[in-house]
């Protein structure tokens, strides 16, 4: 978080709220095998309860924000005053200190919610949308760090969530179908490999879409990696570099052949090291390179290169806005854009009108996804609202036939939704018709029937 606005007594507020902890995988696998009534690896039922049906996830958050708030007022009242005074002397004054406190505890909140729990406040909070797209992350390599689940039980974890949904048992009211995306960081398999490991992260990977059900696979290269052509920078070595470039080529190679999406981080933000952000690793350039190798990968350029008030000739939005008329699967998400600050969202709104209106770059406008990097966006005044203001801006501004496929459309072609020669789809469809027979949603695109 060295790049945000999170410091000293507001950094030991999320602390404090944080370090409760999260359910582990055996007790989310225990209540996820009850409301599927069945385990994916045959383990003992015994004693296991019928899951209960829960109030509405997004109530159910706020009564847990209130317990939260007044547990902490009662145990550090100075440290609540201190991050309210940060908050409000950075943000929105003094006068609306408590709501932003609020926000940031409800934010770190979310950190210490199930899966299955976050989906409820997710899907209840935007009842509108009908197909979500998690993406899980692998950051851990560049970070130090080690999840308290393994990438494998993860992938177990939100292959269930996403069954449930399939089968319509989530223990709340909603239409929405979930189909994740896994986390891949290329790092991670380097080290794996050299440590003889046998389950390696690019393993985890292809069992994950070929098996599993995912949709794609999500990048991350703030973490220490450039997308194509890795040099020594910061601590990764040249011999890292060249391995890297090995497992990369293998990745690409398998992506292509088996028409696999890929969502990249490219945003200038989130770097693990100051030298992985000297260095431009999240840029699109190297993704360009990427496709100029392999153009058959779909891949999506997560945040667009960021939302910002004033842009430079050559900002990554202008690069990728230039480099999708040479590239047919090249694609971009507005995710975690601050699209409530007016100051910013009218320039850019002017700024996507401008690149959709003209010849060089109006394939954009084909191109663009609504995306949110989701509960990083709590943090904001009326987060709630980040779906329906962003449509109606970008309703407002560009017109009802491009606001649909900005809101949809586009993505089912990144996906391969609309395509059903498209291996992703038939791994989708393939997965509906063994386990939801006759639940297959009608976005996603069937083959069309000889005549009879």
């Amino acid at each position: 978080m060295h790049d945000s606005v999170v410091s000293g007594a507001v950094a030991g507020l999320l602390d404090a709220v944080v370090q409760k902890g999260a359910p582990g995988y055996a007790e989310e696998k225990a209540r996820l095998d009850s409301l599927l009534g069945g385990s994916t690896f045959g383990d003992g039922l015994e004693g296991l309860e019928p899951a209960e049906r829960l109030i509405d996830p997004a109530d159910q958050l706020e009564l847990e924000v209130d317990a939260e708030l007044t547990e902490l007022v009662q145990r550090n009242p100075e440290l609540v005053r201190r991050a309210g005074q940060e908050l409000g002397g950075t943000e929105e004054g003094l006068f609306d200190a408590a709501k932003a406190v609020r926000r940031v505890v409800t934010w770190a909140k979310l950190f210490t919610k199930s899966r299955l729990d976050l989906t409820g406040v997710l899907t209840t909070t935007y009842p509108e949308v009908d197909l979500f797209c998690p993406m899980l992350v692998d950051l851990g390599t560049a970070l130090g760090d080690r999840a308290k689940t393994t990438i494998r039980e993860q992938v177990v974890l939100q292959e269930q969530i996403s069954r449930l949904s399939m089968l319509g048992r989530f223990p709340w009211p909603t239409m929405a179908r979930v189909h994740p995306f896994v986390g891949f960081d290329p790092r991670h398999e380097v080290r794996s490999r050299r440590a003889g490991d046998i389950d390696t992260p690019l393993a985890i990977v292809k069992d994950a879409v070929l098996r599993f059900g995912f949709v794609g696979v999500k990048l991350y290269p703030p973490m220490g990696f450039r997308p194509l052509k890795n040099v020594a920078v910061g601590d990764v070595t040249a011999e890292e570099a060249e391995a890297l470039n090995v497992v990369l080529d293998e990745f690409y190679t398998w992506c292509e052949a088996e028409q696999v999406p890929i969502t990249a981080h490219c945003n200038n933000s989130q770097y693990a090291s100051d030298a992985y952000q000297t260095a431009g690793l999240a840029g699109p350039g190297g993704w360009i390179d990427v496709l100029g190798k392999y153009p058959g990968l779909h891949i999506n350029l997560g945040h667009f290169g960021g939302a910002h008030a004033v842009e430079n000739p050559d900002a990554w939005i202008f690069q990728i806005a230039n480099a999708a008329a040479r590239f047919e699967f090249l694609y971009a998400d507005v995710g975690d854009h601050k699209i409530h600050e007016r100051e910013l969202s009218g320039p850019y709104l002017d700024r996507l009108h401008d690149i959709f209106g003209r010849a060089a770059t109006e394939v954009m406008g084909r191109r663009l996804m609504y995306g949110t990097d989701w509960y990083m966006l709590a943090v904001y005044p009326e987060w709630q609202k980040f779906l329906s203001t962003y449509r109606d801006l970008y309703r407002d501004k560009l017109g009802a036939g491009p606001a649909d496929d900005f809101m949809g459309g586009n993505a089912l072609r990144f996906l391969g939704f609309d395509d059903s020669g498209n291996k992703n789809n038939r791994r989708l469809r393939d997965r509906y018709e063994r386990y939801a027979l006759g639940r297959t949603p009608a976005w996603l695109a069937r083959p069309l029937q000889p005549p009879h």
